[in-house]
């Protein structure tokens, strides 16, 4: 079976760039399998094809029409069984796995300013197209709150959505091998963008819990201003902002807990990321992998992203269990995705394959 497998980027970093390095990785010994991209980085299996498009990473509203258009050019004439492309690369693909809902974004997103508007109204429209496309077969969305908001925003859709969430590397995040004494003071961790995961409401629930913990924030934003309202608040000592870096499983297993008040998130492959390591999870409801959390267990999940006093809770009752209910809470978070591989996410999206050829 030929792929092609369309996608802007490929790389070890961010959730929809790491989600198709790896499963280009595992897709690779299944067929015969071409990636369509810009820029590929992260070691591939050499019987994968690269046919790279060439074209600067800015500015948006040029790059991602041109690309689309490429990217479906080349799909023409490679006579490929089957076309899957990440988001909305290229329309006319036959499997398109959403990552992202632009329109659900809109619907939450403060007033981003008149260029990023433009961005996210291109890429609704992109997204619109595609999911509406007459070569359309099937869609794949990342858990089923991003279905749902595929279907309220685009729907009724052209194929059937099935759901098949993210996976997590179980060899390179995992708990300690050894059970090492809790840290003093605790670790609040956050990974992320800034903005859109919350960074600002870890902050401002750091300064109303009970327990002094320090918080970690790994991640991009503006520093200046998170770093002005944690000293506003009198947490400016305890709260430690890192640039994003590639190698973040040692953060995980030094954490005690992970906060993450994410406003959109259609998946959150941290999230998945801090369950592997054995880290109960704080988060709300409009993460896609909060589907994973057992109320109580692995993490609690609050409804709203804003609510400072409920994530501060959350917290001091996670930071506050005995060693036998955080032993109970960590084996609960490690068993949440134990069934979440790439290997296991590769065949499921292969049988997706294997339908659609076969239409």
């Amino acid at each position: 079976m030929r792929v092609a497998l369309v996608v802007q980027q490929v790389r070890p970093e961010g959730g929809q760039d790491r989600y198709a390095l790896e499963l280009a990785r595992q897709l690779a010994s299944r067929c015969d399998l071409d990636v369509v991209a810009i820029r590929v980085e992260g070691s591939l299996p050499s019987t994968v094809g690269i046919r790279r498009i060439t074209l600067p990473r800015r500015p948006a509203l040029l790059i991602n029409p041109i690309f689309r258009r490429l990217a479906a050019a080349i799909a023409a004439r490679g006579r490929y069984d089957v076309v899957h492309s990440i988001g909305a690369a290229m329309s006319g693909a036959n499997v398109v796995t959403a990552q992202f809902c632009n329109a659900a974004w809109r619907a939450i997103v403060r007033d981003p300013g008149l260029y990023r508007r433009t961005v996210i109204s291109q890429a609704i429209a992109g997204e619109r197209i595609t999911y509406r496309h007459p070569n359309l077969r099937a869609v794949i969305a990342v858990s089923r709150r991003t279905g749902s908001d595929l279907e309220h925003h685009y729907g009724p859709l052209r194929a059937p959505v099935i759901v098949i969430p993210n996976a997590v590397d179980h060899e390179q995040f995992r708990p300690p091998e050894r059970e090492a004494p809790r840290s003093s003071p605790p670790r609040v961790l956050f990974v992320g963008a800034y903005h859109r995961k919350g960074l600002d409401i870890a902050i401002r629930s750091l300064s109303l819990m009970a327990v002094r913990a320090e918080l970690v924030a790994i991640g991009s934003g503006d520093r200046r201003a998170l770093s002005a309202l944690a000293a506003s608040l009198g947490v400016g000592d305890r709260v430690h902002l890192e640039p994003p870096r590639s190698h973040i499983a040692d953060a995980f297993r030094s954490a005690d807990v992970f906060v993450f008040p994410t406003r959109y998130e259609p998946f959150g492959m941290v999230i998945a990321e801090a369950l592997a390591s054995g880290v109960p999870v704080i988060t709300s409801a409009r993460a896609g992998a909060a589907e994973l959390i057992q109320e109580g267990e692995s993490g609690f999940v609050l409804a709203d992203p804003e609510d400072v006093e409920g994530f501060a809770r959350a917290a001091d009752l996670v930071l506050c269990a005995d060693a036998s209910t955080r032993a109970r809470r960590s084996l609960a978070a490690r068993e949440a995705v134990r069934l979440l591989t790439w290997e296991r996410i590769a065949e499921r999206t292969f049988e997706v394959y294997h339908r659609v050829a076969k239409h």
